[in-house]
């Protein structure tokens, strides 16, 4: 027994022993992949790719059709021989041992190939064959790229130059000459597909899809702009790369052997911009909107993390993200990751008390406003509610719901909810909206109003009729200059004597400048109420508007506008049929801006002379683009240097123009039909009736007159 035993395990070890020895050879399996050329002359240098070669030429037979041919040269994963003189054409075999494989067919010919240049590349790549046999009396040469017609650029005997065709993919190189044919080596087509993402920064990871890529990550050089990036993984149809430091916005390009491929444009863009995060409390699985900017659409370019707990993506946009939050999130940061840019937002609390929407989220003190959320006590006076730390009453409670009143003294700030002994931080709600300053259409404090302007103090003066009427910040109306009778007259305050004072502008020392349109003269009313005649016109003036550096421009009836110089003298700007109506805009950079009478739907600019529409399409409403925006009669233009924002009466609406986008600030109630009313409130509750003239002061604040309402009105922004 014990005999058997020991014969046992001296097999078992062999066995072991043999299998060692197999493996540890190193030596890989015979294999051959390709050759070429396939055809030739006697003594044409084929070369043979493949495996498993034997280490010296001697141990290596290869025959051309029966016949023995030297082997001049072997490497690892290569043999070059010499078509044997007395060889015919047939089957190239290579034996290796005991193993023998065929290659396929030599033909002895004329035709060959010797050296094909370079063997890489995109679409257009020149590629240099050099050879023998390829001219003919009877047919160009025809070269292919696995197997698709390439465009011959030169051609002689020895030396053929072929350009890589569209989409040509990897495969041989082939020349038919004559109905000869010779393959040679395999061409590696290159061509990037897709590169995403498409936008960040340095060190934003891009994965560059496409095909003919090195599978050494050092065989791949990929710029960004030409700026070199780190190669982090190479396979033969995806490269995965780190944006260098220093990137710009440039194509992304791949570079193989010295044969560069260009794709799309990479775009820098800054870290993302966190602008709110709606609720800042709540339970896990809630609803959260984060809106900002330098989002983007892609969801999978895109990580929110709360206090390091990556939550779930319901929705992404270049400028809102939709997640829910995330279990055990606790209290921390919102942390957004755009493309391996990273932004720190607020702190957000996991708990049951969170406010979610304010409805509306802007007005003025008295304004109902609805909060929306969870956790409330459904007793009013146990719920806290502050506006920007003023505490506001509250009316009614539910559960998710709260209604409240903006409390006096309110200002621009976040709302805060207190209830069951936490705390939850809700949206920034905007002090703004429509109050009334003076009049109301039962008071006759104006009859007919058609202009007005405000100085540094917030006292705002308003032509009506032939008078000027000054109204101070609480309201107070009084006579400031003219008089109801219309005339020609220079003097102090009521001596003095208008005629259709359609518009007013004034400067940085508070002097007003009236467009006294009947008289055809534009005249200048002094702080103390002093009206001097400043220049006399030619033509019927329709508009009124001064620059940065108070140069005073004048619309002409029918005939575009002109510039007044310090003399009064004026001088025409542009060509053109408009009659520029109401206040003019000038922004910081000299650009004139006007909106016309009520044949045009539209705002026009006008740059160097040249008069062209800025904004509006046809008649209509409708927001949105300059180029597509709907105006339905736009009177007056006026700019707001500080904000860089233009502004004009659109029917009962005062609409902004602003960044590209024409929008509707207030006022515009009923679509295509727009209603009238004297609703003070909120921006998007409020209602005018025929508004005629509007200014904006040093704060951003506008003023309208109204002729239906017969007041003066105050439009908060900020």
């Amino acid at each position: 027994m014990k005999k058997y035993l020991y014969l046992l395990v001296v097999l078992i070890a062999l066995g072991i022993a043999c299998r060692k020895d197999n493996n540890d050879s190193g030596k890989p399996a015979f294999e051959i992949k390709s050759f070429w050329p396939n055809s030739g002359n006697a003594g044409t240098i084929v070369t043979i790719s493949g495996q498993g070669f034997g280490a010296k030429a001697g141990d290596n037979e290869v025959d051309f059709n029966g016949t023995p041919a030297r082997v001049v040269d072997v490497r690892d994963s290569m043999l070059i021989v010499l078509s044997p003189e007395t060889g015919k054409t047939g089957v190239v075999s290579v034996k290796v041992g005991d193993k023998k494989l065929d290659l396929g067919t030599y033909t002895y010919q004329q035709l060959s190939l010797r050296n094909v240049s370079p063997l890489n590349g995109p679409a257009g790549t020149n590629i240099s064959i050099r050879g023998e046999g390829f001219s003919s009396l009877n047919a160009p040469a025809r070269v292919t790229v696995n197997g698709k017609a390439s465009l011959v650029t030169s051609v002689n005997d020895t030396l053929l130059v072929a350009a890589v065709p569209e989409a040509a993919g990897s495969g041989k190189i082939a020349v038919t000459v004559d109905g000869k044919t010779v393959t040679g080596p395999d061409f590696t087509f290159q061509r990037i597909n897709s590169i995403k993402p498409l936008t960040g920064g340095a060190g934003t990871q891009v994965a560059i899809n496409g095909e003919g890529f090195s599978n050494v990550v050092a065989g791949n050089t990929v710029a960004f702009n030409g700026k070199n990036a780190t190669v982090v993984s190479a396979t033969a149809s995806q490269l995965v790369v780190t944006a260098p430091a220093g990137v710009a916005t440039g194509p992304v390009s791949v570079m193989i052997n010295g044969q560069k491929t260009i794709g799309n444009t990479f775009t820098v863009v800054p870290s993302p911009v966190i602008k709110s995060v709606t609720p800042l409390s709540g339970p896990a699985g809630a609803d959260v909107v984060i809106k900002g900017e330098y989002f983007s659409a892609f969801a999978d370019e895109v990580v929110v993390t709360f206090n390091g707990k990556t939550a779930v993506l319901t929705s992404a946009a270049e400028k809102q993200i939709s997640v829910k939050v995330p279990a055990g999130a606790g209290t921390g940061n919102v942390v957004v990751t755009v493309n391996a840019q990273t932004t720190d937002g607020p702190v957000f609390k996991e708990q049951q008390l969170s406010v979610i929407q304010l409805l509306p989220d802007n007005g003025v003190e008295g304004t109902d406003v609805t909060i929306n959320g969870l956790g409330f006590s459904t007793v009013p006076s146990d719920n806290v509610v502050l506006f920007n730390g003023t505490p506001a009453a509250v009316l009614s409670a539910t559960a998710t719901q709260l209604n409240v009143k903006v409390p006096v003294g309110t200002s621009t700030g976040a709302v805060i909810v207190r209830s069951g002994g936490l705390e939850a931080i809700g949206p920034v709600f905007t002090k703004s909206g429509v109050i009334t300053i003076a009049g109301g259409s039962t008071q006759n404090l104006f009859n007919f109003p058609t202009a007005i302007t405000v100085d540094k103090q917030g006292n705002v003066f308003v032509a009506d009729g032939n008078k000027i009427m000054k109204v101070t910040p609480a309201g107070v109306v009084s006579l400031f200059a003219g008089d109801v009778a219309a005339g020609y007259v220079d003097g102090t305050g009521a001596q003095a004597r208008f005629s259709y004072p359609n518009t007013l502008a004034i400067d940085k020392q508070d002097n007003i400048y009236v467009c006294d349109a009947n008289n055809k003269r534009i005249r200048k009313i002094t702080p103390a109420g002093d009206v001097s005649t400043y220049a006399q016109l030619g033509f019927y003036p329709t508009g009124l508007g001064l620059d940065k550096d108070e140069v005073i421009y004048v619309g002409m009836q029918y005939s575009n506008i002109s510039k007044l110089d310090q003399f009064g003298n004026a001088t025409k700007l542009a060509n053109g049929y408009e009659s520029p109506t109401g206040p003019i805009a000038i922004n910081n950079n000299g650009v004139v801006f006007f909106a016309s009478d009520y044949s045009y739907n539209a705002v026009f600019q006008v740059v160097n002379g040249v008069r062209t529409t800025y904004a509006g399409s046809s008649y209509g409403y409708r927001d949105g683009p300059y180029n597509t925006a709907l105006f339905g009669m736009p009177t007056g233009v006026v700019y707001d240097r500080q904000s860089n924002r233009l502004y004009t009466i659109d029917n009962n609406a005062v609409r902004m123009m602003a960044d590209g986008q024409v929008t509707t600030i207030t006022g515009w109630q009923g679509g295509f039909t727009p209603v009238s009313g004297s609703q003070d409130g909120s921006l998007s509750t409020a209602t005018f009736n025929g508004i005629m003239a509007l200014c904006v002061d040093n704060e951003g604040n506008i003023y309208v007159a109204e002729r239906g309402n017969k007041s003066v009105r105050k439009i908060i922004l900020k």
